[in-house]
């Protein structure tokens, strides 16, 4: 497709991510409207038995690389898309690549959990990034459905860390003497929270996933981690906790609200409704515990020793849990964190 963002002529490719019972993608179709708009509709079917995480690549070179910046997206996109013919994707080229003309490929991906598990896809756009009138936009990535475990950070200690640079005494994570050094985690808690990790040592994680995945993983900036947090673009709605909520209750949080809902970290997506006690509190996008359980790091620094955190912690005052509060730490400090990865 010509696109002139100015227009774009499209040759489409299917292309599916495969797991153990891989989903379909095909009849892709793509054309750039006639009107001004610059809007390009992508149309597929996706044959699956279970709702998939889609997103679409653009190449601009003939499929010899796929970055051209495919950002702004809506329609059946992004994480929960229902299987079924005709699924339609919106993306404003006009917006993504101003003034390029050229022919164009594009392929649609398919993601079951397989691949990312982990993972939700938040689409890219605009927000009131700290609830302002000045809306501020952010391009599309993944982002960790829940924080960082004790068992996946386990994990990478026992293959890259020997000499225990990221490991310290307060995590829920044993290292044994040298020479034959291996981390445990005890019974019951492989899937609460990693606590104890510097920001440091979440890069350090980050860059060794990478190199394992061939993906380049990281920490979110504060925008991307507030925008997964509180935003929902179907309504254009800030919600004031990450749970698509204005009002926050212990069946939503482990939060500290007038008493302490636990009174110390829990396991990660514990509050998914699936107990009496507990409301399936989820940010819009699918993330949780962004609000209450353990601070999280980001990437974004705050001066030459400090980082920006965000989410709050079981123990601290209610203010601390809004989506558009911010708090400090030096890297060394025992924080948790969860990671994002661009679609690209």
């Amino acid at each position: 497709m010509r696109v002139l963002a100015a227009a774009v002529l499209f040759v489409v490719i299917a292309s599916t991510v495969r797991a153990q019972t891989a989903p379909v993608v095909n009849n892709v179709r793509a054309s750039q409207r006639a009107d001004a708009s610059r809007l390009v509709d992508i149309y597929y079917d996706l044959t699956h038995n279970a709702p998939c995480t889609v997103w679409p690549v653009v190449s601009g070179d003939g499929g010899a690389t796929w970055n051209v910046p495919a950002l702004t997206l809506t329609g059946n996109v992004g994480h929960n898309v229902a299987p079924g013919p005709d699924r339609h994707i919106v993306w404003d080229a006009g917006r993504d690549i101003p003034g390029v003309a050229a022919t164009m490929r594009a392929r649609v991906f398919a993601d079951d959990g397989g691949t990312l598990s982990n993972m939700v896809f938040v689409a890219a756009g605009s927000f009131p990034y700290q609830r302002s009138s000045s809306w501020t936009y952010v391009d599309s990535f993944f982002i960790d459905k829940y924080e960082v475990t004790n068992v996946r950070y386990a994990e990478f200690l026992n293959d890259a860390d020997p000499d225990g640079e990221h490991w310290a005494l307060c995590m829920e994570i044993t290292r044994s003497a040298p020479p034959n050094v291996f981390y445990t985690v005890p019974f019951g808690r492989e899937n609460y929270p990693a606590r104890c990790v510097s920001a440091l040592d979440a890069d350090a994680f980050a860059a060794w996933l990478s190199e394992r995945e061939g993906r380049t993983f990281r920490l979110p900036t504060q925008q991307e981690w507030e925008k997964a947090a509180a935003w929902d673009p179907t309504i254009n709605k800030y919600w004031t906790y990450a749970f698509q909520s204005d009002s926050i209750s212990c069946a939503d949080a482990n939060v500290f609200v007038n008493v302490y809902c636990i009174g110390a970290p829990t396991e990660v997506g514990r509050y998914n409704g699936v107990t009496p006690e507990t409301n399936d509190a989820k940010s819009y996008y699918g993330a949780y515990d962004m609000t209450g359980n353990v601070f999280e790091w980001t990437a974004t620094g705050c001066g030459p020793t400090c980082r920006i955190i965000r989410g709050g912690g079981w123990n601290n005052l209610y203010k601390t849990y809004e989506s558009r509060s911010a708090g400090t730490a030096s890297p060394d400090g025992t924080i948790g964190f969860r990671l994002v990865l661009d679609p690209n």
